[in-house]
């Protein structure tokens, strides 16, 4: 309802309740009783206009930015788990050169490198999405707020049209009742969705600030530390290899956080 409606309501409403206005007496006559509050078919048409709310951006109701970043996270870390770097050390022997399982290894561990870059491009993909969907998280929660107290106007003044009515057809007051009823359901509602909204934004926030973690400084020491490994003389206790398995497990530690949020 525009300001203009609820304004017209208003007005419809002071105008119904008019019992509470006495005309002043003149030339010591009595003072005229005040029409009754009546309902018609003008106040159920407004509050028809009221409880047309409105739409929901459709996003909301068919993304899964949270599954979907918990998922591919859960995806990588399989990935992960499945990089056995001590194998490839142990086949970087004189032996492993003679038969060409070095290399073999080596290749194995640098195709690995790249579907880890893959997925993580997965879950990047799914974060942006996230962090578009939070963003309308966020608006539609101050345009439900807004709403509440738009509908907590009209429900009061037509509670009120309703509690001093007096000699209405008893049908049309059976349907501003209605009417009524309808707009407080919506209410109840809307508290409700704004509560379920605001958790959904914090876990969907805390997913997003994990991400850039893993964004920005885990899978970027990752990365660097294999390229060490794929093109170095790897070593079962050189600092590469070291340096390597710290990157290995911090990256799946803070991965499976983010996949069991």
């Amino acid at each position: 309802m525009s300001f203009e409606d609820l304004h017209s309501f208003e007005l419809n409403i002071a105008m119904a309740l008019s019992t509470n206005h006495s005309y002043a007496a003149a030339d010591n006559a009595e003072a005229q009783p005040a029409p009754a509050a009546m309902i018609d078919d003008d106040a159920i048409a407004v509050l028809d206009k009221a409880a047309r709310s409105p739409k929901m951006d459709n996003d909301i109701l068919s993304s899964t930015p949270a599954r979907d970043i918990r998922s591919s996270a859960n995806e990588l870390v399989e990935m992960l788990e499945d990089i056995d770097l001590q194998k490839m050390l142990r086949k970087q022997g004189l032996l492993g050169r003679f038969t060409g399982a070095a290399v073999e290894a080596r290749l194995e561990f640098e195709l690995a490198s790249h579907r880890v870059a893959d997925l993580f491009r997965q879950l990047s993909r799914a974060a942006q999405i996230g962090e578009r969907i939070r963003g309308i998280l966020d608006k539609t929660r101050l345009e439900l707020i807004d709403e509440q107290t738009r509908l907590g106007g009209v429900i009061s003044d037509a509670t009120l049209l309703v509690s001093q009515e007096s000699g209405s057809d008893p049908a049309l007051v059976a349907r501003f009742e209605r009417r009524l009823a309808n707009i407080m359901a919506i209410e109840t509602a809307n508290t409700l969705t704004i509560q379920q909204i605001k958790l959904s934004a914090s876990v969907l926030a805390s997913l997003l600030d994990r991400f850039t973690d893993i964004e920005t400084l885990l899978l970027p020491l990752w990365q660097r530390n294999a390229l060490a490994i794929i093109h170095g003389e790897a070593k079962p206790r050189s600092s590469a290899v070291t340096a390597f398995l710290d990157a290995h497990s911090n990256l799946i530690g803070f991965l499976k956080k983010v996949g069991q949020q």
